[in-house]
């Protein structure tokens, strides 16, 4: 049994508590009406928060590993680092490269489904390119950026429950046609790294593409047709009802007035946090790691070229895109929580299972106090991650 205060999908609840039994919540309920065995282990949170635990639908890398390692070990070390910040479930997201290392990542995903490596669970693999616009790319690899190729993406596709989502720029020559695929496989269709115009994202809207990857990065914008001013890619997105986006909430991907913009054009259930970290989370100022073959380096709390001259992912964790939602969007912590759970679930078909605390789902649970220090965090109720410094000092909260 877990006491604390806990977050509900639309509250907080004050002096609560959430029983665990096999693996699952049995029950929420106020913690004077409920009665638990004397030998009941109880997790006392000391006024700190009580929260679902964190889905991490992009993510690379940590700790100087990266999904595109191909490698059992790698996975694991970056699902236990990203336990620390909460994250109870992750989709490893692969970079633009040639096939046979893109096969290599998603072999050594498939591995890692199901298993217990004392961290976040693996649910499947984000393909992120190679079908990518040229021009914004980002820190993809030009030589590997290409056009879709049927030939070399229904080997990805056909393999039943591994590739929950994949990020490509439908208005490539043969993107229609990807995205036609993808939902024929239930693999999530997410547009990014585009160049598209407003008419040819919103053809894709409606043929189906329903998500947007890493809002406000490598996306075309407002711009002009002749004397006409019209939509890009970012516009789109933010208009059109059915899609949902990610955001990386990290202070510097995306300025706080544009995650206000954001949130007030979406509305909270349309945006999923993510952290799109990379290799470099964990690692000290001035560390140098790789991206698949891109070179970054940890500068001001974030991945940079070495130049300095533009972004390569994030090295934050899901914790600390819950506490920006908070101070630099203005939202409250229970919508910071569901942008962090509930709606990543939602989009990649989990959320019978995870992604609030109710009864029948999966007891994964993260405790945090209110200055967003993780104290637990629990995958089917087990204890996978304690940070016992922080936990002393919360027993004083209130």
């Amino acid at each position: 049994m877990i006491k604390g205060r806990v977050i509900g999908p639309r509250s907080v609840l004050d002096d609560h508590c959430v029983l665990v039994e096999n693996g699952r919540i049995k029950q929420v309920a106020p913690t004077s009406q409920v009665l638990w065995p004397d030998d009941a282990a109880v997790v006392n949170a000391h006024g700190a928060f009580v929260a679902p635990g964190f889905v991490d639908m992009h993510v690379h890398g940590a700790m100087g590993r990266d999904t595109m390692d191909g490698a059992l070990e790698s996975l694991a070390q970056i699902a236990r680092f990203h336990a620390a910040g909460g994250t109870t479930a992750m989709t490893p997201t692969t970079v633009t490269a040639d096939a046979g290392r893109i096969h290599a990542a998603l072999e050594a995903v498939a591995l890692a489904q199901g298993r217990d490596f004392g961290g976040a669970r693996i649910m499947g693999a984000h393909i992120e390119g190679p079908y990518l616009s040229p021009e914004k790319r980002g820190a993809h690899p030009a030589s590997q950026v290409r056009l879709p190729d049927p030939a070399e993406y229904k080997a990805w596709l056909e393999r039943d429950g591994l590739v929950t989502q994949m990020t490509f720029a439908p208005e490539l020559p043969g993107g229609l046609e990807l995205l036609d695929a993808l939902l024929e496989h239930e693999v999530l269709p997410s547009g990014g790294h585009t160049a598209a115009t407003g008419d040819q994202m919103r053809e894709a809207v409606a043929r189906g593409l329903c998500q947007a990857t890493h809002l406000f990065n490598c996306m075309s914008s407002a711009g002009k047709s002749g004397p006409w001013r019209v939509p890009g890619a970012l516009e789109t997105f933010l208009v059109e009802d059915q899609v949902m986006v990610e955001l990386i909430a990290d202070g510097h991907h995306v300025h706080p007035g544009l995650m206000k913009l954001a949130i007030r054009a979406k509305g909270v259930d349309k945006i999923c946090l993510i952290t799109d970290a990379v290799a470099g989370a964990g690692l000290a100022e001035g560390t140098e790691f790789k991206v698949g073959d891109t070179t970054g380096v940890v500068r001001a709390g974030v991945g940079m070229t070495p130049d300095e001259s533009g972004l390569v992912g994030s090295v934050s964790t899901m914790i600390q895109m819950v506490r920006n939602a908070v101070t630099l969007a203005g939202v409250s912590v229970v919508d910071a929580v569901r942008m962090a759970s509930l709606n990543p679930a939602r989009a990649l078909g989990l959320s019978a299972h995870k992604g609030s605390l109710e009864p029948g789902k999966d007891a994964d649970i993260v405790l945090f106090t209110p200055e967003y220090l993780v104290t637990h965090t629990m995958v089917a109720g087990r204890v996978e991650y304690q940070d016992q410094s922080v936990i002393d000092g919360a027993q004083g909260v209130g």
